[in-house]
């Protein structure tokens, strides 16, 4: 059979195949022949030396082989077969002689293999990025596999007492008992109690806190302010001093100055007559003096503002000038004086000696605050006034009374824990409280404490004691010894819109019990 053209570049030769397919056929031919002539010698071979056998026992044979299935297949059929498939594939051959591959080798001839190799190339560059891409993810993955493991399960936090606030009048005379809140727990402070056997100890001690030898030292910063200069505070110490246990410093201080500066000289007789006035009328001995003055010049109206009597109907301080003269009346005194220093100086020392206004501001003790220092030190040291508290007395400059600044005992107070038994300490006091009419709480509670006043309050609300509660700033106490007043060191600074007209003064908020 001639050779077909592939197509230009190059054929497809199939002698070799046909040569190949016509060898098989050939071998297979042979092998079914031989398998065939062997089978007959087999066969006859079998048939020759089979034993005689009885008509029973061919019968037997005859119904075991109606038993068995057919044969596979007959010889002649196989021959056949074969036959058949010797044609089959002879025109198998002749097809395959006949192929068109033109197409084939189209096709392969627009296949680029470098292009492919590069492809390739860069496949693999691709794929080797995202395996390391993929690597960091599933480390990453593990990491925070590993982190949620050792998460800790979240326990939601325990329930609040919340409670809603409840606002009501604070007692006239309330009986405070503070109750402090550190994280820890609480520790109770009982004003009224803890003071008492301090008072109790001074009281039988009065007297000798009382000033017996006053010194220009501890005052001299106060008068300087005041008079301007040392040299007019040293001056002035000598007549202001025996004032020191009935007026504050201060006030006295600045009636000498509104005399100097009016044309008076003070002395300490005219001092001790203008402090009586001063209390018998209730007024500041400075607007006392700068009165006088205003007289001594013919001006009567600062004196009969200076009028005790609540009924404008009734006034017991009349003046009138006339003539060169003042007419002065109190009650039933009346007095006429000429206008000058000397006769308006005059007529207050006999004023002084009036009853109801002779000694008058000798009903006011004012105490060395020395002497209650170094008393309060010495108590300080006593555990049965101390208790839970270590307390150390302090002479603050501003202030007319010493001050106990109290600072808790370790081990003082009660746990949270502690205070829930049914008969604990805090208890007993929450019930102690709850009997007195007057009793109140005051929780004082630490920045970070919140959490444990709320625990700490609720066991009040359960008792039902009245209570409020205020931030602290720190676990320690200030109480000041306000029945033994003592001598300002620096003066008073003017409350805000004093001296102004028109201006509002506006009241601190009222406490409340919530």
């Amino acid at each position: 059979m001639a050779k077909k053209k592939a197509g230009g570049d190059g054929e497809l030769n199939l002698d070799s195949l046909m040569d190949a397919v016509t060898n098989v056929v050939g071998v297979l031919m042979i092998v079914f022949v031989v398998m065939a002539l062997n089978t007959a010698q087999v066969v006859q071979k079998i048939l020759s030396e089979l034993p005689p056998v009885t008509p029973e026992e061919l019968a037997k044979v005859v119904e075991e082989a109606k038993k068995l299935p057919p044969p596979p297949a007959d010889p002649k059929k196989v021959e056949e077969d074969q036959k058949q498939a010797e044609a089959d594939m002879k025109k198998a051959v002749e097809e395959l002689k006949s192929i068109d591959t033109a197409e084939l080798q189209a096709k392969m001839k627009f296949m680029d293999l470098e292009s492919f190799t590069k492809q390739i190339e860069e496949r693999k560059k691709e794929r080797e990025a995202n395996k390391v891409e993929t690597d960091k993810l599933l480390a990453e993955v593990e990491r925070l596999k590993a982190l949620l493991d050792e998460t800790p399960v979240f326990t939601p936090p325990p329930s609040i007492y919340i409670r809603l606030p409840n606002p009501r009048p604070f007692p006239e005379k309330p009986n405070e008992t503070r109750i402090l809140v550190a994280k820890q727990g609480v520790l109770s402070f009982s004003q009224t109690k803890f003071m008492q056997p301090i008072l109790d100890g001074m009281e039988k001690v009065r007297s000798q806190l009382e000033f017996k030898n006053a010194e220009y030292g501890p005052f001299a910063k106060l008068l300087e302010t005041i008079l301007v200069t040392p040299a007019n505070a040293q001056k002035a110490w000598p007549e202001i001093a025996p004032l020191v246990d009935r007026v504050q410093l201060e006030y006295v201080a600045q009636a000498y100055k509104a005399l100097v500066i009016g044309g008076f000289t003070p002395t300490k007789a005219m001092l001790i007559d203008i402090a009586d006035v001063a209390a018998a009328t209730r007024q500041l001995m400075p607007v006392v003096a700068e009165a006088i003055v205003a007289a001594s010049k013919g001006d009567v109206a600062p004196w009969v503002k200076l009028d005790p009597s609540r009924d404008p109907t009734k006034p017991v301080i009349k003046a009138t000038v006339g003539g060169g003269k003042i007419s002065f009346t109190w009650g039933s005194f009346t007095k006429d004086v000429k206008v000058n220093a000397k006769d308006i100086t005059g007529y207050v020392h006999d004023l002084a000696k009036v009853k109801g206004i002779e000694n008058a501001s000798k009903a006011r003790t004012i105490y060395d605050a020395a002497r209650i220092q170094a008393m309060l030190k010495r108590a300080a040291s006593s555990p049965l006034l101390s208790g839970a508290y270590a307390f150390d007395p302090k002479i603050v400059p501003a202030l007319p009374y010493v001050r106990l600044e109290l600072t808790p005992k370790s081990g003082g107070g009660e746990t949270i824990e502690a205070m829930k038994q049914p008969n604990s300490p805090y208890i007993r006091l929450m019930r102690d409280i709850k009997e007195d009419p007057n009793g109140v709480a005051i929780f004082q509670v630490m920045p970070d404490a919140f959490e444990a006043y709320l625990e700490a309050r609720k066991l009040a609300d359960e008792v039902g004691v009245a209570a409020t509660w205020e931030f602290l700033a720190k676990l320690d106490l200030a109480v000041n010894i306000s029945g033994y007043e003592i001598q300002r060191l620096v003066p008073t600074p003017p409350r805000p819109g004093a001296g102004v007209p028109g201006a509002v003064n506006i009241a601190p908020p009222k406490r409340a019990i919530d």
